[in-house]
C-alpha cells in the first residue's frame, strides 16, 4: 500500500484524491482533505458506499466518471479517472462555482481521458517493423519505436556494442533505460532531441504526439558522429569497468556507424514525419473503430431490445400503436391485431378499424377522450370495451402520448393498448366479495362488540377472583422481551399499576436476600427443564416482608428453545402463617403428650420403687429393678421427644448417653470402677418404631454387664458402639433406609461357653431376642476376654433438617 502511495505524485501531480480499486483511499492532497472531510473519512479507510460506486463504474467501463459535489457555498466538480495498469482511480476536483469556468473545467476533465492512450495499441508493429526495415536497408540509420515506460515495441539496425555488450550488462543496461526513458524528456511536439548516452553513443529522438497526449518516442541512436575522433582508450576503459572482452568490444565499435550532422538533420525530418503520420493515422483508426464498435452494439442492442419489446407485448398482452396526426396515417404493432382478434395480412390499421372493434356502448366515450387528449394537450388515459369477431367481450386499457411541432401543433400520438380483462374480472368478484364482506363484517361488528362486553365481564370476574384469592397472572415473551402483569401483582408487591412490568432483574431486587438466589436459579432451571412450584419470600415497595407461592410453564420452538413464559404468583402469607401456627399447635401437644407419658413412666418407676420395698427376696428385688430400668429407658425416649422439636424423631446418640448415665447411677455401688467408652455415630435420627426396642435392647445388655461382668474385679471397661454400615434410598422423600452395627462390650469374666442365649430364660435375653426380631435385625455373640453383642438391623432414618427458609 505504501510503494502505490508513493508512485502516485510521479503519475500525476494534480489528483486531489487517488482510490484503490477496492475504495480504500491510497492518497490526498490539501484539496482533498476537505473531500474526506465531507465524506466523513480519512486516508487508509474505505471511501463511502455512495462516492464508492463511481470508483468501481470508473475502474469497470475504464471510462471516467463525474459528479457535482456542494461544499458549503461552493460547488465542485469531481473527477474519477481509472488508471487500470495502477489498479486504482485519481480523483481531480474543480470549482465550477463560477458558471463561466464550467466549460474551461470540463475540457480538462475530457482530455484527462487520453491518458489511457498506449503507443501499443493504436499502431500496427508488424507494418511500422516493416517500414523502418526498408529505411534502414536505404539510409543504415538505426532507430527504435519506444513507449514512455521504455519497452521497445519496433526496432531495426540495432548495433551488437549495444545488443552483445551495452544491454547484456546490468550497470551498463541502467545507462540504456536512462537514455529511452529519462534524457528522451522535454523533447517539443516537431522537434528532436540529440544526445549522448552515459555509455558514450550518440542518440536522437522526436516525440510521437496523439490528441495533445505524449504516448512515446521514435529513436534513432547508437552511432558516432563523423566530425569527431573516436577515443579508443575511453572505450576500452569501458570494457575493463563492465568486464566486457575488450578487443570484441573494439570490433563492435569499430562497426558504429558515423553519421554527419546534416545525415542526422534529414534523418530526424523523416522521423518527425514518421511521428506525425502514426499520430494521424494511429488515432483516427482508433475512432473509426470505436465508432464502428458502438454502431454494431447499438444495432445489436436494438435488435434485442426489439425482441424483449415483442416478448413484453406478447407477455402482457399489449400493443403498441402510432398515429400520425397529419397525415392520418396509422400503425399497429402485430400484436395489437392479435390483441383486437385481427389478422395482420387481411387487416389494415386505421380509424375506421379500430371504431369497428369498440364495444357500441363505449366508442363515443373512447373517441371523446381522445379528442380530449389532444383539446387539452393532456396525455391519454382510456379504459373501454372491444368485442372480438367471435363475439367475446375484452377490456382495454389504452395509454398515450402527443407529440408538437414548433408551432405547438399535434403531430404525432404514440401509445400502448393492454388486455386488462382479467383485472376487471377480478376487479368485479372483489366488488361482490366486498358486499358480501361488509355485510360479514357488520354482523361480526356485532357479535365481537357482544364478545368484547362478555370479555369484559370475564376479565372484570377474574381480576375480582384473584383479588380475593391473592392470585397475580403473568406472562414473559422471552423472544421479544416484552412482559404483562395482571393488577393483582403489582398489588402483591405493593407497586403502582400504571408502571410497566419489571424486567427479570427488577423483579429480583424486590425478592428477599435471602432468597434471590434460590429463585434466580428456580427460574433459570424452568427455562432448560420442567418448571415446578416454589415458594420465597418478598419485599414490597412499602418494605414489607410477604410470602408468595409461584408456578409457571413455558412454552419451547422448533429448536427447543424457550420462547414463552407464563404463570401465576399467590400470596400466602396469611396461609403461612396460619399454618405456622397450626404447627406451633400441634408440636405443642405432642410435647404434652410426650411430657405427660414420661412423667406417667415416672410414676410406674416411683410404684415399682416402692413396691419392691415390701420385699426381702433379692431375686425379687432384682426383678422389680430390671424392670424399673425399663420403664426408665422408655422415658427418657419421651423426655427427648419433650426437649426436640416436636416431629416424632429421636436423636438415638445423645439418648443412649442418656440411658447409659442412668444405669451407671442405679447401680453405683457396683459400677465405682467401671468405666464406660461410647463411640457413636452421631446425628442418628429414629422413629419411636425403632427407638423403643433398641432402647430396652441396650438397657438389657448394659445391666447384664454392670450385674454380671465384673464380680470380684476392682475396675472393668463397658463399650458401647454404633455406626452406619450402608445407604440405599427409600421411597419416601427426604427418608431413607440405613443398616446400623450396634456393639455392646465388656471386658468382663464373659459369659461361659457351654451357655445358648437363645436357651436361656431370663426375661431379659428373651427380650433381646424378641426385640432384635421385631427390628428384623441379627444378634452375634462373642466370648473372647470379656462379652460382646452385636446387633445388625435396618431402618428408616429420618431428616432432622430445616427446609428452605421461605418454605
Amino acid at each position: 500500500m505504501a510503494a502505490k502511495m508513493d508512485q502516485f505524485p510521479a503519475i500525476n501531480s494534480k489528483p486531489v484524491l487517488s482510490i484503490a480499486k477496492d475504495g480504500v483511499i491510497l492518497y490526498s492532497d490539501e484539496a482533498g482533505e476537505s473531500l474526506l472531510h465531507e465524506w466523513g473519512v480519512r486516508v487508509g479507510e474505505q471511501l463511502p458506499p455512495h462516492i464508492k460506486i463511481f470508483v468501481q463504474r470508473a475502474i469497470s467501463r475504464e471510462g471516467i466518471e463525474k459528479i457535482e459535489v456542494k461544499m458549503g457555498k461552493r460547488v465542485y466538480f469531481i473527477v474519477f479517472h481509472p488508471l487500470p495498469e495502477k489498479e486504482c482511480v485519481n480523483i481531480y476536483r474543480f470549482d465550477i462555482s463560477d458558471r463561466k469556468e464550467l466549460e474551461g473545467k470540463l475540457r480538462e476533465s475530457e482530455t484527462q481521458e487520453k491518458v489511457n492512450l498506449k503507443l501499443a495499441e493504436i499502431i500496427d508493429a508488424k507494418v511500422v517493423q516493416s517500414l523502418m526495415n526498408d529505411f534502414y536497408r536505404l539510409a543504415h540509420i538505426p532507430m527504435a519505436l519506444l513507449d514512455l515506460n521504455g519497452n521497445i515495441l519496433v526496432s531495426t539496425g540495432w548495433q551488437e556494442i549495444c545488443t552483445k555488450f551495452h544491454r547484456v550488462n546490468p550497470e551498463a543496461c541502467k545507462h540504456c533505460l536512462e537514455s529511452d526513458i529519462n534524457l528522451s524528456k522535454g523533447v517539443a511536439p516537431g522537434g528532436y532531441k540529440l544526445y549522448k548516452c552515459k555509455n558514450n553513443m550518440w542518440d536522437v529522438v522526436t516525440p510521437i504526439i496523439v490528441e495533445g497526449q505524449h504516448i512515446g518516442n521514435i529513436f534513432s541512436g547508437q552511432f558516432l558522429l563523423d566530425n569527431e575522433p573516436l577515443d579508443y582508450e575511453l572505450f576500452r576503459s569501458q570494457a575493463r569497468k563492465y568486464g566486457f572482452n575488450e578487443e570484441e568490444y573494439i570490433k563492435a565499435l569499430e562497426k558504429v556507424p558515423r553519421l554527419s550532422r546534416e545525415a542526422v538533420d534529414t534523418s530526424m525530418t523523416f522521423f518527425m514525419t514518421f511521428a506525425n503520420m502514426i499520430s494521424q493515422l494511429s488515432y483516427s483508426n482508433i475512432r473509426l473503430s470505436q465508432s464502428l464498435a458502438e454502431r454494431d452494439s447499438v444495432v445489436d442492442a436494438l435488435r434485442e431490445s426489439e425482441s424483449r419489446l415483442r416478448l413484453a407485448q406478447v407477455s402482457a398482452g399489449a400493443g403498441i400503436w402510432d398515429w400520425n396526426i397529419a397525415t392520418s396515417r396509422f400503425e399497429w404493432s402485430e400484436e395489437l391485431f392479435h390483441l383486437f382478434g385481427l389478422d395482420p395480412r387481411k387487416s389494415d390499421a386505421s380509424l375506421d378499424v379500430w371504431k369497428s372493434v369498440l364495444h357500441p356502448e363505449d366508442r363515443l366515450i373512447a373517441l371523446r377522450r381522445v379528442e380530449s387528449a389532444i383539446k387539452n394537450r393532456t396525455s391519454l388515459a382510456s379504459e373501454y370495451r372491444i368485442v372480438l369477431p367471435s363475439g367475446e367481450v375484452r377490456w382495454i386499457n389504452a395509454l398515450g402520448n402527443l407529440t408538437y411541432d414548433s408551432n405547438g401543433t399535434p403531430q404525432r400520438m404514440s401509445g400502448i393498448c393492454i388486455d386488462i380483462t382479467k383485472r376487471k374480472e377480478a376487479e368485479e368478484a372483489l366488488k361482490k366479495t366486498h358486499d358480501n364482506l361488509e355485510k360479514l363484517v357488520e354482523e361480526r361488528t356485532t357479535e365481537l362488540e357482544k364478545a368484547y362486553i362478555s370479555l369484559k365481564e370475564s376479565e372484570e370476574g377474574l381480576a375480582e377472583a384473584q383479588k380475593m384469592a391473592h392470585i397475580g397472572n403473568w406472562s414473559w415473551d422471552i423472544v421479544t422481551g416484552e412482559t404483562y402483569w395482571s393488577a393483582e401483582i403489582y398489588h402483591i408487591l405493593g407497586l403502582d399499576p400504571q408502571k410497566s412490568a419489571l424486567t427479570h432483574n427488577e423483579f429480583l431486587d424486590y425478592v428477599h436476600p435471602d432468597d434471590r438466589d434460590f429463585v434466580d436459579n428456580a427460574i433459570k432451571k424452568a427455562l432448560s427443564e420442567k418448571p415446578s412450584g416454589i415458594d420465597y419470600r418478598v419485599i414490597t415497595g412499602s418494605g414489607e416482608e410477604r410470602k408468595v407461592h409461584a408456578e409457571s410453564e413455558v412454552t419451547f420452538g422448533p429448536d427447543n428453545s424457550p420462547i414463552l413464559a407464563k404463570g401465576i404468583i399467590q400470596d400466602i402469607t396469611e396461609r403461612k402463617e396460619a399454618e405456622e401456627a397450626l404447627a406451633n399447635i400441634e408440636t405443642a401437644r405432642k410435647k404434652e403428650i410426650h411430657h405427660r407419658i414420661k412423667n406417667n413412666l415416672q410414676v410406674i418407676s416411683s410404684l415399682l420403687d416402692l413396691q419392691a420395698d415390701k420385699f426381702d427376696n433379692p431375686r425379687v428385688i432384682e426383678a422389680f429393678r430390671e424392670s424399673q430400668n425399663r420403664v426408665i429407658s422408655m422415658a427418657l425416649i419421651h423426655e427427648e421427644l419433650y426437649k426436640g422439636e416436636g416431629n416424632d424423631t429421636l436423636d438415638f446418640s445423645t439418648y443412649i448417653r442418656e440411658l447409659a448415665k442412668n444405669l451407671f447411677q442405679t447401680y453405683s455401688l457396683s459400677s465405682k470402677n467401671i468405666c464406660l467408652c461410647m463411640d457413636m455415630e452421631e446425628n442418628v435420627f429414629l422413629n419411636m418404631d425403632a427407638g423403643v426396642p433398641l432402647g430396652i435392647i441396650v438397657n438389657e445388655l448394659v445391666s447384664n454387664s454392670l450385674k454380671h461382668a465384673f464380680p470380684g474385679k476392682e475396675s472393668g471397661e463397658i463399650r458401647i458402639k454404633l455406626r452406619r454400615e450402608e445407604n440405599r434410598e427409600c421411597n419416601k422423600e427426604g427418608d431413607k433406609a440405613t443398616s446400623f452395627i450396634l456393639i455392646v462390650s465388656d471386658n468382663g469374666t464373659g459369659i461361659p461357653e457351654n451357655l445358648n442365649i437363645e436357651d436361656v430364660d431370663s426375661l431379659g435375653m428373651q427380650l433381646i431376642n424378641a426385640l432384635a426380631d421385631q427390628l428384623d435385625g441379627e444378634v452375634e455373640l462373642k466370648r473372647d476376654n470379656g462379652t460382646e453383642f452385636t446387633l445388625k438391623f435396618t431402618v428408616i432414618e429420618k431428616t432432622n433438617q430445616a427446609s428452605h427458609p421461605a418454605v
